[in-house]
């Protein structure tokens, strides 16, 4: 027999208009599991839900930069240099990021707190 975690089970009934209310909550706190829903709410008395796509956006932007960085660093391998423009433009890459996380972070921070 498994081991479970939670061994407690509790069942509980709705009308159609209460299921609806509760599958509407759930929706919209972008969950998908009764149970974990369930839980939240009878444990915390809310659920929060954060959006984290501004963290994913910066993700995705640390990435280039970080493709642009091999391909300097590939051709400073072939060509045993690396220009000033290449350098330039990864200062500048960097630059951006830097100021893209302060902002994109101070914003997740400000909907959090």
């Amino acid at each position: 027999m498994d081991k479970r975690e939670r061994p407690i089970y509790k069942a509980v009934f709705f009308s159609e208009e209460e299921w609806q209310i509760v599958a509407k909550k759930m929706q919209k706190a972008d969950i998908g599991s009764y149970s974990v829903f369930c839980r939240e709410m009878l444990l915390n008395g809310e659920v929060k839900h954060y959006d984290f796509s501004a963290l994913k956006e910066l993700s995705s932007n640390i990435g280039r930069i970080g493709v642009n960085i091999n391909q300097v660093a590939k051709r400073c391998n072939e060509n045993h240099s690396v220009t000033e423009a290449d350098v330039q433009q990864l200062r500048r890459n960097y630059q951006e990021l830097k100021s893209l996380c302060l902002e994109k972070l101070t914003k997740v921070l400000r909907k959090i707190c």
